[in-house]
């Protein structure tokens, strides 16, 4: 496996690693489609960060997303088009969340993979106009 700043080339996987909460921009090239990633960094609120990413490309790309979750938050979601992707990983929940679509299905049993001072990560088909959002809580 090669890594190239924070893009990844390998035989089965290409990506981008993102460690750090900052603004910063991705250009890769995906099986002859160039892509090229925003990830922007907002607080909207002295309890929160949210880690955004806009996915502009001529046609849907597969590549992974590897998100490191911070350490010291307390808890963390994640949406994709506005739709909880990733659930809650702890029960002490913001009174206050921010916006996210959710099924409210099984709400009992819902598992999420999301851990402090772990990386997350995302492999999916991506499309032009995708909207990623991650919400830390602190």
């Amino acid at each position: 496996m090669e890594e190239n700043g924070n893009i990844i080339h390998g035989d089965l996987f290409t990506g981008i690693v993102v460690s750090e909460l900052e603004d910063r921009d991705y250009q890769l090239n995906i099986d002859g489609t160039d892509v090229t990633v925003s990830q922007r960094v907002s607080c909207p609120k002295e309890d929160r960060k949210i880690l955004g990413f806009l996915f502009l490309m001529d046609q849907p790309a597969r590549f992974r997303l590897d998100i490191l979750v911070p350490a010291d938050c307390k808890n963390a979601q994640v949406s994709l088009n506005d739709k909880e992707l990733l659930g809650f990983f702890s029960k002490d929940i913001p009174e206050d969340p921010e916006y996210v679509i959710t099924t409210h299905c099984n709400d009992e049993a819902k598992y999420t993979p999301l851990k402090p001072g772990e990386f997350q990560s995302l492999n999916f088909r991506w499309e032009s106009g995708d909207i990623l959002k991650c919400f830390f809580y602190y």
